[in-house]
Parts: structure tokens; sequence; C-alpha cells
């Protein structure tokens, strides 16, 4: 029988959803039909009222209760007050989790949440299942300290940052794999010249091309953005993706500035890696995901909006690595971005450069790789602790690098 891998998600925000994807999808992609991988949110499927419904209040908590979700932040980073409150919650969830992992009998559990990591694990050996217990931590730069329960059995970060801190809160140096944010092994694969990207996308050679995207849901200001970019940098191309927002999409497509053929309205994409290596610039949300895609494009970021707390450190992240800066009104964003696409400015070669140091686009397949392995062979092998690969993980590299399609992607991690 196949091994079983269950990641453990919810949907609160789509960043843990799609990191778990990507993970699977590397997984798959290493070992066809060799696994059984599970991607569940066990808050909305497997635990009781109210706490199933903490996955459609979110959009609202980081919304309008903003004061509400920065409340939570700061009370959860109290250790007594979590430690407390984790108990709390886990004692009204077991029964309803519990039989979940009974039913499931997973192999390997992976944490892809912060708060899964305590409960998730608990509720786990508390039914005696012994099985390798291992946390994705997806915030690049800081993170909650919810993201770090010392107890599991493997901790992978996105940066050396994130590591430093996971340490800070407790948790074991040998327990630490550095290998970046996992994304879409889309954008291990080689790419099209930009020119040639231009063409098959029908956009002018020789523009700044500018990349807006708001996520999967097409949130933010967009309209607002683009029309100032459109009115204030009329020099550049502007490529406007409106995710699964379909009204926002027809009030894009039906806006009196976006009537020119520098103007080019997306609904939700399966191209993104070609619409950003087309791309000279990405106005963005501070999500981890689409930062670290950005990275691997050698794009430079400039982010609208940052949920505080979660992504804070995410925005620091890429003004300390110069590789962007937050602007969070659409006419400070406009300026910038003519300002940046001026003709004889060098701002974006240097940001492209500082993108192109910080890019790890073979992070989901070391990551598949480093779990699969402990799948296999269990906790207490060699593990990369600084980011640097040891015997082990080179290996896992060049395996990696025998199979088709990732050429792009030779160098060790």
């Amino acid at each position: 029988m196949s091994k079983r891998i269950l990641f453990l998600i919810s949907d609160t925000g789509g960043g843990h959803r799609s990191s778990a994807q990507a993970i699977t999808e590397a997984i798959h992609f290493l070992h066809p039909n060799k696994y059984e991988t599970v991607i569940e949110d066990v808050w909305k499927n497997h635990t009781p009222h109210p706490f199933r419904e903490i996955p459609r209040a979110y959009r609202w908590v980081v919304g309008p209760g903003l004061p509400v979700w920065k409340l939570m932040w700061h009370t959860m980073s109290q250790p007594a007050l979590q430690r407390r409150i984790l108990e709390d919650v886990k004692y009204l969830v077991k029964d309803d989790m519990q039989a979940y992992f009974r039913t499931m009998r997973p192999d390997m559990v992976v944490s892809v949440h912060p708060l899964l990591n305590h409960i998730g694990l608990s509720c786990l050996r508390d039914i005696g299942y012994t099985v390798p217990f291992a946390t994705v931590i997806t915030d690049l730069f800081t993170f909650h300290p919810t993201w770090v329960d010392p107890r599991v059995d493997h901790c992978i970060v996105p940066t050396e940052a994130a590591r430093v801190q996971a340490i800070e809160l407790g948790m074991a140096p040998e327990k630490i794999a550095v290998y970046g944010q996992p994304v879409s092994i889309k954008f291990t694969q080689p790419v099209k010249d930009k020119m040639t990207l231009r063409n098959s996308l029908g956009l002018d050679a020789q523009r700044p091309a500018i990349l807006l995207v708001g996520g999967g849901e097409g949130s933010g200001p967009l309209v607002a953005i683009a029309r100032q970019i459109a009115q204030r940098a009329p020099g550049t191309q502007l490529l406007v993706v409106a995710g699964r927002n379909h009204s926002l999409r027809q009030e894009l497509e039906t806006a009196s500035w976006a009537q020119t053929p520098h103007v080019h309205i997306y609904g939700f994409v399966d191209n993104m890696p070609d619409l950003m290596h087309a791309c000279d610039l990405i106005v963005t949300k501070a999500g981890p995901g689409t930062i670290s895609e950005a990275l691997i494009a050698h794009l430079p970021i400039i982010l609208f909006d940052f949920i505080p707390g979660q992504e804070t450190g995410n925005v620091d992240y890429v003004e300390r690595n110069g590789v962007g800066v937050l602007a969070q009104s659409p006419q400070e964003i406009a300026r910038i971005v003519a300002s940046w696409t001026r003709p004889g400015t060098n701002k974006l070669a240097q940001f492209r450069a500082n993108a192109e140091r910080l890019a790890r686009p073979r992070a989901s397949l070391l990551i598949a790789e480093d779990l699969c392995h402990i799948v296999e062979h269990g906790i207490g092998l060699s593990r990369v602790a600084t980011g640097q690969s040891t015997s082990r993980h080179t290996g896992a590299a060049n395996q990696a690098n025998s199979y088709p399609n990732i050429e792009s992607v030779r160098e060790d991690a």
C-alpha cells in the first residue's frame, strides 16, 4: 500500500492550502504513484461549532474586524496565555479531530498552519500515534510564536532569519531545515525569453510591463491602483489579474482608462510564471507565496497591503533585502512605477539582482524529498540546519535534477 502523508491546513487565507498543494505536487512529480497525499482543512471539517466557522470568519477578521485580529495576535503571543488557550481549545475539539486521525491512519503528518502544530500533534500523540510530525512555516522573515512547537519531529523554514527565530522560540537546531517558501513547481520549469513571452501574450515588446495582482480572490484596491498607474505612468503597459473576482474583472474591463491596447485584464490564470517573466515589476499584497514567486522571476516588488502581525515580517523581508518597497496609496504606487520605469534609471536592475540572489526556485522539490525520506527512513538522520546541503540532501537534489523539465534548477539549495 502507498504510504499516506496528511497535510493539516485551514483555509484562513489561501497561503496555507497553496503551500501544501505545492509540496504535494512536488512529491508526485518526484515519486509518481508512490505516495498518497491528503490536504485537509481540519478546522472546517473536523471540529465542532463554533470552531468550524473559523475559516469562514477569517476574511472579516482581517478586514473590518482587524482590531479583533490584532488583539488575538498579541494575546496568543504571550506564552502563558498561549498554552492555556491551546489546551482549552484542544479539549473542545479533540474528539472530532482524533476520530479523523483514526480514520485516516496517516504514515506522516505535516502541519502547514500555526495552530495545528500544537493541537494536531497533541491529539495525534494522545491516541498513541507516533508517526513523524513535521511543520512547514510559510512566513518569510518573522512569524507568530504559535508556529513553533518544540515537540515536532521536523521543522522546515523558508529563510535563515526564520530559522533563528524558531531556535529562539525553543526549536532544537538539529530539527530545522532551511529550504525556502514552497511554490508550484511550474516556477522551476525553463521559461522562454522575455521578448518571446511578450509576443505570445500580445504585449508590446518595448514598453515596461507592470503586473498587478490581488491573489486568487482578487482582493484589494486593484481598480484604484490600476487607474492611477494607467494615468500617471502612460509609457508603461499594465497587466491586471482579477483572480476569481468576476465583478472586479468586469469593472476593470469596462473602465474608460482601460480601453487601450496597453491595458490587459485577466481573470484567474494558470500561467502566472509566464506573466511574471514577461513583466518588469509586480504590484501585489504581502503574501509570502507571491513574494517568493516574484523573486524566482527576478521581479522588483511594490507591496500595496499586508495583514498586521501575520505579514509584517514579509514587508520587512522585501524592504531589508532591497527587492521592493511598501506603498499603500494608489497615487504613491503610481508615482513609484513612473519613477522606476523612467528611461535612464537603473533602479529596476538593482532590484532584479537582489531578487535573483534571494530566489529559491527548488524549495518545493527539496521539501518534498525531505518529507519522503522521513516517511521511508524515520527521524534522526542528518538534515539541513543552515541552508547548506548535507550529503543526503545533496543526493536528493541530484536525484530531483534527473527528472525532465527541471534543468533550470540544477544548482544546490
